[in-house]
């Protein structure tokens, strides 16, 4: 008898705690679009739309990463009716069609009442960037057909600018951002002031651009100003594709010579001048005056280029194996599958390329697998393939 009372109670005390657990992320509503309009309607919200494709990496991306956090539901789930929409399947084909959809993943803040967008947004996104969109469509003055209208019509006054240039880098259209920008500093603001800098740092890239060489001809005042670190981190991440050139004429600042190790190698490596890039890179992974982590993940990309062309010496590739094996074995982020999955697919590439390795190495290495996947990558299983679109 006790045992039954001990199993009833254990089975109560797990629905209980089930019933109490959190549903986390964004609450999607799977009704039709007249039965999400109908029950955006009664709660008086507006809906979101995430309009997405099976084959949209960015879209898997934030539906993993994104809307899954806490504080993302915390937030949608109480200002709005969240639907996801298929573009390419069932009605979400003439709703994608309706609302101008034409890039994935897009998304769009409707009023039940007239059907219409008051907010618009796209591409993948930070959660911080995410919330914003969400915040934006609640504020009249953050809506993106405000911010669109107001700009054609000249304004320009220093807020509603900043405004401007957030929404816009938000959605990647970095022409606009840069009009808004050339205004805003034409209306007097000053690289030097918090504000305008956080926008330059984050939105104007390039090392020809006028801001950019203000910085640099005005170095010691910038850091006078905003502090060494805060300056140099902008040049560094400028530089990284400048030439050698053009970052020998620059200030000495932070991570300067971690980008001409890379400008030189790349140089190299593009011109297959094997056995010099070899040197250097030798030189860089033992040099501990420059940041190892950050040329780890920027030189795992040189290698990636070289490994993945099919036109690469074998030789090559033997060092590249070399090159990416430091990397998996240094790298201090532990929560990226694709260094490792790199240097292993490397490798197996390499044992294949090798002559007389079917001797020595199993069939399965040799082979592609006889069942289940053929290739070994880190694609996600649950995103289709962009289907191919037919000439007109």
């Amino acid at each position: 008898m006790k045992h039954i009372v001990y199993i009833v109670l254990l089975l109560w005390s797990v629905n209980i705690f089930a019933q109490m657990e959190p549903n986390y992320g964004i609450q999607f509503y799977h009704g039709t679009w007249k039965e999400g309009i109908e029950k955006a309607k009664a709660e008086n919200k507006l809906i979101f739309v995430d309009f997405y494709t099976q084959w949209c990496g960015p879209c898997l991306n934030m539906a993993e990463s994104v809307f899954t956090l806490p504080f993302i539901g915390d937030f949608y789930n109480t200002k709005f009716v969240n639907m996801k929409i298929d573009a390419e399947n069932g009605e979400g084909v003439e709703l994608a069609k309706r609302y101008s959809v034409n890039s994935y993943p897009t998304y769009v803040f409707v009023d039940p009442a007239s059907e219409e967008v008051v907010h618009r947004s796209k591409s993948r996104q930070s959660a911080e960037q995410f919330l914003a969109t969400g915040k934006s469509a609640l504020v009249p003055e953050l809506r993106s057909g405000y911010l669109t209208e107001e700009f054609a019509k000249g304004r320009d006054d220093r807020e509603f600018l900043k405004n401007y240039i957030n929404y816009n880098a938000s959605i990647y259209e970095r022409e606009n951002v840069q009009k808004a920008f050339d205004m805003l500093m034409k209306k007097g603001a000053k690289l030097t002031e918090p504000d305008v800098w956080k926008i330059f740092k984050a939105n104007i890239t390039g090392v020809n651009n006028p801001y950019f060489q203000e910085v640099v001809q005005g170095y010691d005042k910038f850091v006078s100003v905003l502090g060494k670190d805060i300056v140099d981190n902008k040049l560094y991440m400028e530089t990284r594709n400048a030439s050698l050139e053009e970052l020998n004429r620059l200030p000495e600042f932070k991570g300067k010579d971690l980008n001409k190790y890379l400008v030189q190698i790349n140089a190299l490596v593009r011109n297959k001048e094997y056995d010099k890039a070899d040197v250097l890179i030798r030189r860089a992974m033992a040099d501990t005056s420059i940041n190892q982590q950050d040329f780890i993940e920027q030189f795992r990309f040189t290698v990636r280029g070289s490994y993945w062309d099919p036109e690469t010496p074998v030789e090559w590739l033997s060092r590249c194996a070399s090159y990416l094996q430091y990397i998996a074995y240094n790298s201090d982020n532990r929560q990226d599958p694709y260094i490792h999955q790199e240097y292993a697919a490397l490798l197996e590439r390499l044992i294949r390329k090798t002559p007389g390795a079917e001797k020595v190495f199993p069939a399965s290495i040799m082979d592609k697998p006889e069942v289940g996947a053929k290739e070994y990558s880190m694609r996600p299983k649950n995103l289709a393939q962009k289907p191919t679109r037919k000439k007109k």
